[in-house]
This record gives structure tokens, sequence and C-alpha cells, in this order.
């Protein structure tokens, strides 16, 4: 019983010492205000096929081309508003282009899409391989690719869109 009364002391201790830190602690950083994601930066190793995976494939826009001349990267996305999350393409600067090592613990990006059978027929027709379009969690329709570079992409069909 003892033991029992040290423990609840201990415990009432650190909590009631809680908010203290807590409030040292936020006083002591500045406050910060993100304003959104700019996104991920992928490797590739032909510039112009992932330009054409997206923008023709998948119907992004090109929003920006940066860096040096011969071997610019490029930023693309769904409209043309900066502010928005895009994809970063981006290349080694100077020697030969390496080839992209995928390692263990990146998974995929996910992108809301409508009709992605749609979808899949253009990047077809754009000789780049479509998944098969799936039914995930009882109702969202699905599907996963592969850009060229082998980082895996998930499209995830626009909920109210018609299905294809």
């Amino acid at each position: 019983m003892k033991r029992l009364g040290m423990n609840l002391l201990a415990a009432g201790l650190l909590v009631a010492g809680l908010p203290a830190v807590a409030t040292a602690q936020a006083s002591a950083a500045p406050a910060i205000s993100p304003e959104g994601m700019v996104g991920p930066a992928l490797y590739v190793t032909d510039p112009a096929r992932s330009l054409k995976f997206y923008t023709e494939g998948l119907g992004m826009m090109l929003r920006m081309r940066f860096g040096p001349t011969h071997r610019p990267d490029v930023v693309v996305g769904f409209g043309p508003n900066p502010a928005e999350a895009g994809i970063m393409l981006i290349t080694d600067k100077s020697g030969p282009i390496r080839p992209i090592e995928h390692a263990h613990g990146f998974d995929r990006i996910a992108l809301r899409m409508p009709d992605l059978a749609g979808v899949a027929a253009r990047l077809e027709s754009l000789g780049f391989k479509a998944g098969e379009i799936k039914v995930v969690h009882e109702s969202i329709r699905m599907m996963m690719v592969t850009d060229p570079d082998g980082y895996r992409i998930e499209l995830i069909e626009t909920p109210g869109k018609p299905a294809s």
C-alpha cells in the first residue's frame, strides 16, 4: 500500500509539472506559420521520358524549369499554381546520370485522379504500363502505376467523379 501511495504521489508531481515544462518549451521557440508543402524531389535518369509520363500520362503541367540548361530540373503539378504541391524531377548535375537505387523507407506517392480508366488508356497509349484498377476499402477505386524510374504512384479515383 505504501508503494502504491508513492507511485500515485510521483505521478501527481509529474502531471503537475507538465504544464510548466510545456509552457517553457513553447515560449522558447518562435512560432512557425507553414505555407504549404512543395512536394517530393525524385531523381530521374531520363528527364524527357519522366516529363512525358507525368505531363502527358498523368495530366500534370510543367510548372518550372530550373538549374543548368544542359541538365535542368523541373517541377510538375496539377494546375499552374506554384504554391500548390508538385513533384520535382531532378538529375545529377555533373558526370554521368546514375541509375536509381530504391531503398527501404520510401513507398509511394498518392495522387487523386478522375477517370482511372481514361488515365490507364492514356498511359498505355504512350507506352507506359498501367496497373489494374481495384476497389479498396469497400468503395475506393485505385490503381498502382510505376514511373519510368521505378517510383510507385498510387492513383485514387476522386470521389463524386463519374467512374469509367
